[in-house]
């Protein structure tokens, strides 16, 4: 076995892998302006300025969506074989890169070229998977709280960016410079952190996960080499029943997650209330679900994951079903909040699931394609409640579409209990 090398902790009162997680809740905090939610309130003022259409502008969106699923997987792959060092400057780079062609954009091809490409590429990189494969290697114990810090990062970052890029348009400079000055902002803070500090294991600084202590170098490369060995490949994941009805289910409760908030305003109109109403939930949505990756985080180091996964997927279904009752505008607004508990903080809970059932050895590969299937969802959602809202004439069967797709969510994560790995001389014998 390979020797472990003396740890160059700059301070060794402080487990490094700290440093890890403040450097990517930095960049996830920065990769905001990749969000949809982001472009959303930008649409106005680029059309104004450009008389490019807001479908055009909008399609952007979708197109950086479509990107983002089929490079999460390529992403996965090399997460788990190169150092984040190289990927995550790469990235900061690369999204500083495409919001400058954002903000030079001759016409809105190149306006949809260069969102495409920050978020399908570079937050995969940044703000996505990379990230995650770092923190399920350097933390085990307190994987779950630093899982859920990392999903909380780009949602407040997007909502603490998106304000100030309506201040610097009010401030009389165009939405160009909004792209220029983030771009900046990007090269200036996140290049060189990402560069010096990120690190791929403990084991390379001769650490352990969480900071733990080792009788010996030979104890620790032990249990490193036990944990490695219990590990999965994805190719053997990828056979595993579990993974597939952990994927499924992924897909259909993000169809309700998904697609619930995006047709609340439109619902919440119908109903009479006021367009602020609307906004407040939508917000409030948002807010909740970033902070509830948290709780949820900490939650799963002592209830099991999948059991937080059922529970969050059956508070779906009540609060769909729930929906066609409101007509109030207070539970209008907390509405919105538990929604966003429920149908946010599940994304956290199933890449702990997914760290949990197949160990840290293809985390990245295999976190690849479960974030393409949280894609999928999302896209999905939407889309085909719209053509139910438009063939029933009603949004109770939307309603009754989301209660059915959580519930069978929940009924297939409970499925998916965990794989048990045999050793190949068991296999034989």
């Amino acid at each position: 076995m390979r020797a472990f090398q003396r740890s160059t902790n700059p301070n060794p009162r402080v487990f490094y892998g700290w440093y890890i997680l403040a450097v990517i809740l930095l960049t996830g905090f920065f990769a905001g302006p990749t969000s949809q939610v982001f472009v959303g309130l930008l649409v106005e003022p680029i059309n104004e300025a450009t008389g490019w259409s807001k479908t055009s502008i909008a399609f952007s969106v979708t197109a950086g969506g479509i990107l983002a699923g089929i490079t999460a997987p390529f992403v996965g792959l090399l997460a788990d074989r190169y150092s984040p060092r190289i990927l995550m400057t790469l990235g900061s780079t690369w999204m500083a890169l495409s919001f400058f062609v954002i903000a030079a954009a001759p016409n809105v091809i190149f306006l949809i070229a260069g969102y495409a490409s920050s978020r399908g590429i570079a937050q995969n990189l940044i703000a996505g998977i990379v990230p995650r494969v770092m923190v399920v290697n350097w933390f085990r114990r307190m994987r779950g709280r630093a899982i859920g810090l990392t999903g909380t990062a780009h949602p407040v970052g997007t909502f603490a960016l998106a304000p100030a890029a309506l201040l610097i348009i009010d401030a009389g400079l165009t939405w160009r410079w909004v792209w220029v000055l983030f771009g900046v902002t990007i090269l200036a803070l996140l290049v060189i952190p990402n560069a010096l500090i990120l690190r791929r294991t403990p084991e390379e600084m001769g650490l352990l996960p969480d900071g733990d202590q080792a009788a010996s170098a030979i104890e620790a490369e032990e249990r490193t080499a036990k944990e490695m060995a219990e590990s999965w490949t994805f190719r053997e994941a990828i056979r595993t029943p579990a993974l597939g009805l952990i994927l499924a289910s992924i897909i259909l409760t993000n169809y309700g997650g998904g697609g619930l908030p995006f047709h609340m305003p439109q619902y919440y109109e119908q109903q009479g209330l006021v367009p602020g109403v609307a906004v407040a939930a939508v917000s409030m949505f948002a807010i909740s679900g970033a902070f509830a990756n948290t709780l949820w985080g900490f939650l799963a180091e002592h209830i099991s994951e999948r059991i937080l996964g059922i529970f969050t997927m059956l508070l779906g279904v009540v609060l769909a079903f729930g929906f066609q009752f409101v007509s109030d505008p207070i539970v209008g607004v907390l509405y919105g909040s538990v929604l966003g508990i429920a149908a946010r903080g599940e994304g956290s809970i199933l890449m702990l699931l997914i760290a949990n059932y197949y160990g840290r050895r293809s985390y990245g590969a295999i976190s690849g394609i479960v974030q393409t299937a949280l894609l999928v969802g999302l896209a999905l959602g939407p889309y085909l409640m719209a053509l139910l809202r438009e063939y029933s004439g009603s949004y109770n069967m939307v309603f009754y579409s989301a209660m059915v797709t959580f519930s069978l969510a929940a009924l297939l994560l409970a499925l998916a209990k965990k794989p048990v790995k045999y050793k190949v001389e068991e296999i034989h014998n």
